[in-house]
Order: structure tokens, then sequence, then C-alpha cells
């Protein structure tokens, strides 16, 4: 792995790891006493509809199922990366493509009413789409320091 990918992947990993350690925190902290306002402070990163959210220790984190799937699939993704053989950046595109479908149909059939998701369902299609997602940025980082070598 070229050292800009190396950077990348830091970067995911840390941003990932801080926003996913972050939200178990304030859980934890409303669990033992804190405002439930502290929940305001992941707005920026996700809706946090409570019903749509995993609970820890009886209280609903901040940030919803998917997004939390989403952020653990960013790190998979860089796993990923690590262990399977380098892909094109067109190949990995067209991965996270289709890796997003799923979570683009439970989003739009939810929103048109057609039926309610699960955060089961969530958690599945945040993680495909977010192991896709930073496989595809790895992917893409990787091409362009070759290509540019």
């Amino acid at each position: 792995m070229k050292r800009n990918t190396r950077i990348v992947a830091a970067v995911i990993a840390g941003l990932a790891s801080v926003i996913l350690a972050a939200s178990t925190l304030c859980t934890w902290a409303i669990a033992h006493g804190a405002s439930m306002r502290w929940r305001l402070l992941f707005r920026l990163l996700c809706h946090g509809i409570p019903n749509r959210c995993l609970e820890i220790w009886h209280v609903p984190m901040p940030i919803c199922a998917r997004c939390t799937a989403l952020y653990a699939g960013f790190l998979a993704g860089i796993l990923l990366f690590m262990l399977l053989p380098r892909l094109q950046e067109m190949t990995a595109r067209w991965i996270l493509g289709l890796a997003a479908l799923p979570m683009l149909l439970d989003g739009i059939t939810q929103l048109a009413t057609i039926r309610e998701s699960t955060n089961p369902l969530r958690i599945e299609t945040g993680l495909i789409a977010g192991a896709a997602f930073a496989l595809w940025a790895l992917s893409a980082v990787e091409s362009h320091v070759l290509s540019t070598a």
C-alpha cells in the first residue's frame, strides 16, 4: 500500500472510530444521567431519529443504525482493501454503485411509505455500502498514486 493510501486509510479509520466512540460515550453518559440534549451534537452527522437508532444501556444512540453501520463499514472496507488483491478504481466504483443500491432501495421504499425498514436491514445495507465506499476510496487513491508515480 502506497504512502498516500495509508494516509487516507488512517484518516477514514480515525474519523469513523472517533464518531463511533463519541456516539457510544454520549449514549453511556445519557444512560448515567446526562441530558438527552447531548444527542444534538450528532445532528450534523445523522438525523438520529430515536426509533431508528440502536439502543445501548436502554438509551438510543445519537446516530441511527444505518449510519452506525456505515462508519463500521468504513473500517471493514479498509480491512478488505488490505486483504484482497488490488482492484482497479473503475471496478471498485462499480462495486460501490452496486453496494449502494440496497441502501437506496431501502431508503426510497421507506420514504415513499411503501414499508417501514428495520434496524437489522439498516445495519446490513449500511455495512455493505460503508465497506464498498472505503474500498473504492482507497482503490482510487492507490490508482492515482500509481498513475502519477
